[in-house]
């Protein structure tokens, strides 16, 4: 039953760098936030936001199946690995910096959700 959390754990992680390349397009198209009717028609209208709302949909369904099968606690910090992708897709689709800390932070998590997912 483990190896199926993995598989979905993967999923989800995919998914969460999916909806972070998303956000990062929906916001260099969009800009800044404003309170105004055309941002809001904009940023409601935009194909990223769209698609960033979709896969973070996407994600709290499958994430719901992981929580009931292993429990919110252990399903939390399994689910973790999503943080991984995150940073992954900042760095290497949105040029964002990455710092060395985060990456000791990110080989961290790998060996908690390796060492977690046994149980």
């Amino acid at each position: 039953m483990v190896l199926n959390h993995w598989y979905v754990g993967l999923i989800v992680a995919g998914l969460v760098g999916l909806n972070t390349f998303f956000w990062g397009m929906a916001v260099r198209e969009v800009g800044q936030p404003d309170v105004s009717v055309r941002f809001l028609i904009n940023l409601f209208f935009n194909r990223w936001f769209i698609l960033a709302m979709v896969t973070g949909f996407t994600v709290a369904v499958l994430s719901y199946w992981v929580y009931s099968a292993m429990g919110v606690m252990l399903g939390r910090f399994f689910l973790s690995m999503s943080i991984v992708s995150i940073v992954v897709v900042g760095y290497f689709l949105l040029r964002e910096v990455v710092s060395i800390e985060q990456w000791i932070g990110i080989a961290l998590i790998i060996t908690g959700a390796l060492l977690i997912g046994r149980f």
